[in-house]
């Protein structure tokens, strides 16, 4: 009945998120669509006006708030309730909780807000960032490497007519979101299973274990689990580029 505000896996509700005028600054962004990151910024202009997006983008923005802007989920829950004219309390919560990472799922992928395989014609980036639209495919969904000239042929001003990015460093981002993670899960070993994975207690008082990425994975010293951390290092280098796996599509749909 709470988790449309409280973590289901609760030792999550430990976990450390971008706060004060800065988490302010960056949620007010990404709720009007002005993140300087042209596929976000259109999903999320399209809710604001239509009450609706496509489930594909829906992730996308989701993923770039929890995950790249380090904004607390339920922020994100709470919006998408307010405007989806399609809300459902608990599809709404189960989705947010499990991109949140403390469902009773876990997001096997991290969404990419650049590589826009979601608008492989740039149509849709256009339609709602009509400012863009006279850029060019191959930069339309990164336009700060734009050379100047191909800016001034479109008639676009970052940073006055389209906004500057409101993060720069995806990368480095991405690594303050995880290491949260990782603090909080270290100092919670009694919701650590012995293979790494998170527990949550069910309404009947018993323990269960539940899906946990293996970057998230640590043993009893709190570090990353040697599983993990081999594969870490043999995928790292395709991690965002907005693919999914077969067998994680199946699951999308009960999600959004």
């Amino acid at each position: 009945p709470s988790m449309r505000d409280t973590s289901i896996r609760l030792h999550y509700e430990q976990t450390e998120w971008c706060s004060g005028r800065e988490e302010q600054v960056r949620f007010n962004a990404w709720k009007l669509g002005q993140t300087g990151y042209p596929l976000v910024d259109a999903g999320m202009r399209e809710l604001y006006k239509t009450g609706w997006m496509t489930q594909s983008v829906r992730m996308v923005v989701a993923s770039f708030l929890v995950e790249y802007l380090r904004v607390n989920w339920t922020k994100g829950a709470d919006w998408f309730h307010y405007t989806l004219v399609d809300a459902d309390s608990a599809i709404n919560s189960m989705m947010w909780q499990n991109a949140g990472r403390s469902g009773i799922d876990q997001w096997n992928f991290v969404m990419s807000p650049v590589a826009a395989s979601q608008d492989a014609s740039g149509d849709y980036t256009r339609k709602w960032c009509p400012e863009l639209s006279k850029l060019p495919k191959a930069v339309l969904h990164k336009p700060w490497e734009a050379p100047i000239p191909v800016l001034e042929a479109a008639g676009v001003i970052l940073g006055t007519n389209y906004p500057l990015r409101i993060v720069s460093d995806l990368k480095a981002e991405r690594s303050k979101s995880v290491e949260a993670v990782l603090k909080m899960r270290s100092s919670n070993q009694q919701s650590n299973s012995d293979r790494g994975y998170d527990m949550i207690t069910l309404p009947d008082g018993k323990q269960t274990v539940v899906f946990t990425k293996k970057e998230f994975r640590i043993d009893r010293q709190g570090n990353v689990t040697k599983e993990a951390a081999a594969t870490k290092k043999s995928s790292g280098r395709g991690r965002g580029k907005g693919k999914i796996k077969a067998k994680d599509k199946a699951s999308q749909k009960k999600l959004l």
